[in-house]
């Protein structure tokens, strides 16, 4: 393990392989990542993976329309695969939703990304496995789809490697090093490593990162539960990832045959990062079925065939938290994604490195994920019911 650094960044789920990777393509050196297991096997292995430009917050939607583009060409822009699969997305609004529905894809025209209004006629016509019973509309976004977290987490972190990141695995940060209130290294369970700069990309553990250097950032660490069933040889034609605002689940194909179920609902329950049931429990599994032979009944041939549980980091008004600690000089958070922290990862990388290089980041309105705003109450809630769909 180095012993300095100029740069320490702790955590190696996608966020924090997108930072490293960032960084160093911006001429940073001497960066090291630190990660308590292996790459991605946090939350990110546990991710939908589930890639999506509809957001109501603008800046959230800026990101996501970047992160996309670069998932498109992933091998030439970073290197190596994500397993990035360009199925489309489609929003289900109901009556109580649908202006907000509009007025979103409105603005994400304005912003250069590809989506329109589609009629529940439209939708039905889209898929014809899909009922439309309490769908006024939907958003219709052509570019997104799915990609595989585990698989891009490491190639953003190979990408890193070549170009000289140190990735210390199986590590555990303990404490950080303070030298007259600004930061100086961290402490882990093997060995220190001095360092004027750490960027904590912690995700469930990122709150008590934060804490150690007296920053608090409230997080909420819950629970997510999947479900993957198999869908029947009668509905295996090519269909898009469904977000369904008027049931609150997701439905995300599975490969060819697959289909993954969720939800989207405000559930913020606390577990315990460290120690969670990590399974999907039979009524977990009960539920996921219910909810997609609601939207698609041909499911009632499908069959369950796993499932597990994942952990979202939830902040006050599910929204990230991409900030510089003004009063802890070199401190940096990337925490607090609630959800959203797989699809954007392309774009907080940029973010966290143009933070750490250059003081500020010019290439989005950043305002919205300050991490005082909890304090001021200047907080930004989705346009929607379901906060986390952001």
């Amino acid at each position: 393990m180095p012993k300095t650094a100029d740069i320490v960044v702790v955590g190696g789920g996608i966020n924090g392989c997108s930072t490293a990777y960032h960084l160093a393509r911006r001429g940073a050196r001497n960066i090291v990542l630190i990660e308590k297991g292996h790459v991605a096997s946090g939350p990110t292995g546990r991710s939908s993976g589930i890639v999506r430009q509809h957001y109501t917050n603008p800046t959230l939607a800026a990101m996501a329309r970047d992160s996309v583009r670069v998932f498109e060409r992933f091998a030439d822009e970073v290197g190596g695969d994500a397993g990035f699969v360009q199925c489309g997305v489609v929003f289900l609004s109901g009556a109580d939703s649908a202006r907000v529905l509009a007025e979103t894809v409105e603005m994400h025209r304005r912003m250069g990304i590809r989506e329109s209004v589609l009629s529940a006629d439209d939708l039905k016509a889209m898929e014809p496995q899909l009922v439309t019973e309490g769908v006024a509309s939907g958003a219709y976004d052509p570019d997104g789809g799915y990609a595989d977290p585990a698989l891009a987490a490491n190639s953003f972190a190979d990408a890193a490697k070549r170009l000289g990141v140190a990735i210390v695995k199986r590590t555990t940060v303990t404490a950080l090093r303070m030298e007259q209130g600004r930061i100086a290294g961290v402490v882990t369970d093997k060995e220190e490593i001095a360092s004027p700069i750490v960027v904590n990309v912690a995700g469930p553990w990122g709150a008590r990162l934060a804490a150690i250097a007296g920053v608090e950032i409230p997080l909420t660490v819950t629970r997510h539960p999947v479900v993957v069933m198999q869908r029947p040889r009668t509905w295996r034609t090519r269909t898009p990832v469904w977000a369904d605002l008027v049931g609150g689940s997701y439905f995300k194909p599975d490969g060819d045959t697959g289909i993954m179920v969720g939800s989207v609902q405000n559930d913020h329950r606390s577990v315990d990062a460290d120690a969670y049931v990590e399974t999907a429990t039979h009524d977990e599994i009960a539920a996921a079925s219910s909810a997609i032979v609601r939207r698609f009944p041909i499911m009632e041939d499908g069959t369950a065939s796993k499932g597990w549980a994942g952990l979202y980091d939830v902040t006050p008004d599910s929204q990230p938290v991409i900030d510089r600690i003004e009063q802890v000089p070199g401190f940096f958070c990337a925490v607090g994604f609630s959800g959203h922290g797989f699809k954007i990862s392309p774009a907080v990388g940029r973010i966290v490195s143009d933070l750490v290089l250059d003081g500020e980041c010019r290439h989005y309105d950043i305002a919205v994920f300050r991490h005082d705003r909890f304090k001021t109450g200047d907080l930004h809630q989705s346009g929607y019911a379901y906060s986390i769909v952001g």
